[in-house]
């Protein structure tokens, strides 16, 4: 039975004492963060058009690039004080379009806030509960207190008080941006669908061309039992079937993840119901923001990132990362999935790491008839990269390195370093039929944000393109390159100079391609100056052509590219 809301003291009393077993974090999280101020980005909802900067575009290039992330950091309140967002992954979200016409050597781009009514609620102070990843607003105690009761009445009680979040932008979801998404089966059917996803489970349709929010749901949109606070930022899609696969994962009472497809016409079905791995241990559940798909099966990586204290961190203090813990020596699990039914097969543990983003992955059948998995992703050896994204896409000039006291907090060194580094991208390799790892193998160090020619998913392919982050020091500004690989070779080829800040790639391979690499990279890059998007020559990694945006700076995590008929080409 539900406590009686009109006579809220017993909650207020039980989260006063809780507070004060949370309160050291809580004010180190305000402190660490505090001092760095990120940059607005300006909205262009009325499309601009651009004229090349340098360069020519080829002919043959003619479709659309949508990009997504935080865009907006510092909002004026109506008492004249400043609401300042101090974690970059928490700025309100903005989408971008970019439409490339190759045949006119033209650029119209548009841009558009997603969290107009966040915005709003926040300007005006009258924003309840609001939950960001790193961020701790700082409040006073009274403050506190009420926001930490509306997210435990929200989000485990279950009553919902402000009867405005029904409105689209409402939320912030804004970390990959999906072309052709399948919509839940209760919506009229469009031909040019996008949607806007995060690592909640929360979704939010987008108009295509004027980017106006239109629509928040969820997977439960698709069925009831896709019940669940979290899911991953990145799902799976298979071109031949045009499923999308995901999961979505509950923290409390107990873990628990409800691995799912969802066919083209928005029907979902249930692959697996997840609560103890195949050897019927208990897990803690872990922070995913991806996954792989292969021809046969999904994996699931289960790191040693986890939510120690089922949340309540996170409805005390609004920050999903002050919830989070590296477990020190703990193993990373593959969860195995058959696509074909049975649920969950195995889970084989590795050495612990953490990814961010896996890359492509495949089966295959050995000499010895055992099935075996082939996953590539950008592997962490701990979970320190989670506070040091803090500073994400912020421009630095050269500067002394600033070295922190050592200390640890949740598992993960605290206050952060900045960050100098991306992790390593790996291939592992997996005997499914003996239910372990076979080998590990480093595929280029220092690299991330992976991306290919999706026409070679499933397959054992030759290239793979990414970032790669060199840090700043006294003499160097902090830049983050363009870098290719040959997954054959282990050589790289690089795109980039100091200064710059390279987003992730997007391959576009050319219609009359012969060869894996035939094609072009997008990306949008800023330095001190502005933002712009380059055009990249995959075979040589040379600049093609340059279009200037603007003079801002415009971080976005991902993107998804369309033809001119809105066929999806690459889509992250």
């Amino acid at each position: 039975m539900l406590p009686d809301l009109r006579y809220p003291l017993p909650i207020a009393g039980a989260l006063y004492f809780l507070c004060l077993k949370y309160d050291n974090i809580y004010k180190r999280y305000q402190a660490v963060y505090s001092p760095y101020k990120l940059a607005d980005t300006p909205e262009f909802q009325t499309p601009i058009d651009l004229k090349l900067t340098s360069g020519s575009v080829p002919a043959w290039l003619n479709g659309i690039m949508y990009r997504v992330g935080p865009g907006k950091f510092n909002i004026k309140q109506t008492d004249g004080s400043t609401f300042s967002i101090k974690h970059a992954f928490d700025g309100l979200p903005f989408m971008h379009r970019f439409e490339i016409n190759g045949s006119a050597q033209t650029l119209k781009y548009n841009s558009r806030l997603l969290a107009g009514t966040v915005e709003r609620n926040i300007r005006e102070k009258t924003y309840k509960g609001l939950v960001f990843f790193g961020h701790v607003p700082t409040v006073s105690f009274f403050k506190w207190l009420q926001e930490a009761y509306y997210r435990v009445t929200i989000m485990v009680l279950k009553i919902d008080s402000n009867k405005g979040d029904s409105e689209p932008d409402s939320q912030c979801v804004g970390v990959t941006a999906s072309t052709n998404f399948p919509l839940p089966s209760d919506c009229a059917k469009e031909d040019r669908v996008l949607v806007s996803k995060t690592d909640a489970n929360i979704l939010q349709k987008i108009h295509a061309d004027t980017l106006v929010p239109e629509k928040l749901f969820t997977y439960t949109s698709y069925d009831k039992k896709l019940q669940g606070q979290f899911s991953a930022a990145h799902h799976q899609f298979d071109p031949e079937t045009k499923e999308i696969f995901n999961f979505t994962l509950s923290f409390a009472p107990l873990p628990r993840m409800i691995v799912f497809s969802t066919s083209e016409d928005g029907k979902a079905k249930v692959l697996a119901d997840i609560t103890h791995r195949s050897d019927k241990s208990r897990f803690q559940a872990p922070y995913i923001h991806s996954l792989w798909l292969t021809k046969n099966y999904i994996i699931i990586p289960e790191s040693p990132l986890v939510y120690q204290d089922k949340g309540l961190n996170l409805l005390l203090n609004g920050s999903v990362l002050s919830s989070m813990t590296w477990v020190t020596n703990a193993p990373t699990y593959f969860h195995v999935i058959s696509r074909k039914g049975g649920g969950l097969i195995a889970s084989i543990p590795t050495t612990g790491f953490f990814t961010f983003h896996v890359a492509n992955g495949f089966d295959t059948i050995d000499k010895n008839g055992d099935e075996i998995l082939s996953l590539d992703c950008a592997a962490f050896s701990n979970g320190n990269i989670m506070h040091q994204l803090n500073k994400f896409g912020g421009l630095h000039s050269k500067q002394a390195y600033d070295a922190p006291t050592p200390d640890t907090i949740n598992g993960m060194s605290f206050p952060p370093h900045r960050q100098t580094c991306f992790g390593d991208m790996k291939r592992f390799t997996v005997n499914l039929t003996q239910q372990k790892v076979i080998n590990t193998e480093i595929i280029c160090c220092n690299m991330d944000f992976p991306r290919y020619n999706q026409l070679y998913c499933f397959t054992d392919h030759q290239f793979l393109y990414g970032c790669e982050l060199k840090g700043f020091t006294e003499k160097t500004d902090e830049s983050s390159y363009l870098v290719k690989v040959n997954l054959s070779t282990k050589s790289g080829t690089r795109y980039g100079q100091e200064g710059y800040n390279c987003s992730e790639p997007i391959f576009v391979p050319s219609p009359n391609a012969t060869t894996e690499d035939d094609g072009i990279l997008l990306s949008l890059v800023n330095n001190a100056e502005c933002c712009f998007l380059v055009v990249i020559d995959a075979t040589n990694m040379k600049e093609l052509a340059r279009f200037t945006i603007g003079q801002f700076s415009a971080v976005t995590f991902h993107g998804s590219f369309v033809d001119h008929e809105f066929k999806n080409i690459n889509l992250n």
